[in-house]
């Protein structure tokens, strides 16, 4: 049974976005995808979605929608700072991200803000969104994916399935501690020869600013110049780019790209930004400091490994959600009496 949310208000930057769409960039698209893709994880698997399905990736806070016909089950994934809440007519209620919770017909949902970070994501049981090229994921300039390949707009319609299945559910961050550190390791290369001694200096010794000017595509920093070996080395012939690909132009001021990255690019890059820290850029607000750090492909493999681990032991372990009301239904639903269980163990 199908119902609908309502975008009553986008706010800013809100797309639809899964995995990916991968195997095309030789065809000019980009990956795409969402910037924090084990936020995506645990907020499906919160709302008993496949790991991989779409969700809504916002920028900021601002977006709100109206559940119409039937109950629906969400989850945020974010930083604890994020303020959200479900209002209906006669109350209020605060979200906390990484739990599920289940809105009623009538009642608005409302990311105000994301926090301490640019980004939320919120999942949305059953949600159905029509793939183009193997992904639902947006990507705007080339009108792909999401709702009539656009960002989310006032007035547009969210088709779900009716399943608010189960009790709701909740986990811990795995990844709270990774995402406020102030070090990316990176991967020197391809084209680290172009850049001078004092240059790769400056990118391994120094302090980079994150600057206001970001979006999916990209960050640029602003610190100290990555002065590259000569005036020929400033551009190169055209050659491929990845998300977490660090070009640096002319004015030696890095820029770190992300998931929508473009397939192709003149400027020498410097080094590549591992794939457990490149959600890092996007995350961080503009004027926080940080170091980069350079670490081996072995190193960079045994972490990624690591934080997979921390992910889908997770996943693994998330617990139904107790009631504030201890009643006895709640206590025996979750075997807090000592020897009475709920049938099911």
């Amino acid at each position: 049974m199908s119902s609908s949310l309502t975008i009553v208000r986008a706010g800013l930057l809100s797309t639809l976005q899964d995995r990916g769409r991968f195997g095309l960039r030789h065809l000019g698209i980009p990956w795409s995808g969402c910037l924090v893709p084990c936020w995506q994880q645990l907020a499906n698997k919160l709302v008993r979605n496949a790991p991989d399905a779409c969700v809504i990736e916002c920028w900021e806070g601002g977006l709100q929608l109206k559940v119409e016909d039937y109950p629906v089950r969400i989850a945020i994934a974010s930083h604890t700072s994020v303020v959200a809440s479900i209002e209906s007519a006669d109350q209020k209620i605060s979200l906390k991200p990484m739990r599920s919770y289940t809105a009623h017909p009538g009642d608005t949902i409302a990311l105000s803000s994301t926090g301490n970070m640019r980004q939320a994501i919120m999942a949305i049981a059953g949600m159905s969104v029509e793939s183009q090229l193997g992904s639902a994921s947006t990507y705007a300039k080339a009108s792909l994916g999401g709702l009539n390949g656009n960002v989310l707009n006032n007035g547009n319609k969210i088709v779900f399935d009716y399943k608010p299945d189960g009790p709701e559910l909740t986990c811990t961050d795995p990844l709270s501690a990774a995402y406020q550190q102030k070090v990316i390791r990176l991967i020197m290369g391809p084209q680290e020869t172009l850049f001078s001694e004092e240059g790769l200096h400056n990118l391994l010794s120094e302090e980079y600013v994150l600057r206001s000017d970001a979006d999916r595509m990209g960050v640029r920093l602003a610190g100290p110049s990555v002065f590259h070996r000569s005036d020929e080395a400033k551009n190169i012939v055209s050659d491929a780019i990845v998300p977490g690909s660090i070009q640096v132009p002319g004015n030696g001021q890095p820029i770190i790209l992300l998931s929508d990255a473009h397939t192709a690019g003149g400027y020498p890059k410097v080094a590549t930004v591992i794939s457990i820290d490149l959600p890092l850029p996007g995350l961080l607000r503009a004027g926080t400091r940080f170091r980069f750090r350079a670490i081996s492909l072995d190193d960079a493999i045994r972490a990624t490994r690591q934080q997979h681990g921390l992910v889908q032991e997770t996943l693994k372990n998330m617990k139904p959600v107790i009631s504030d009301s201890l009643s006895t239904q709640t206590l025996l639903a979750n075997n807090l009496i000592d020897g009475v269980t709920d049938g099911t163990s």
